[in-house]
């Protein structure tokens, strides 16, 4: 049996079911607002956010945000861009909505 060493350390500690253990990335808030929006919509409706909202967020990051919040959730999101816009729905024919 090992005893537990005093460890000089300038690390606070605390028990491990103390430790949070979800994450909220940076794009949290914009992908928890697309994402209940989407969730709203009548089946074959996409969003249309503007690039413009994402400000210095890459879309390409958002992106990928979006689809790991839709993995969690059984929910596939299907996404497009052009210059302006970042297109997000739900891909019906691939996915279910939650019920």
């Amino acid at each position: 049996m090992q005893k537990d060493l005093a460890i000089d350390s300038t690390f606070e500690t605390i028990p491990a079911s103390q430790v949070p253990h979800a994450r909220k990335g940076k794009h949290n808030a914009v992908v928890s607002k697309i994402l209940s929006t989407l969730l709203t919509l009548k089946a074959g409706t996409a969003l249309k956010v503007p690039l413009l909202d994402l400000r210095k967020q890459k879309m390409e990051n958002v992106r990928a945000a979006l689809n790991r919040a839709g993995k969690k959730i059984d929910v596939r999101i299907a996404t497009s861009s052009d210059d302006y816009f970042l297109y997000v729905w739900i891909d019906v024919k691939n996915a279910r909505r939650p019920e």
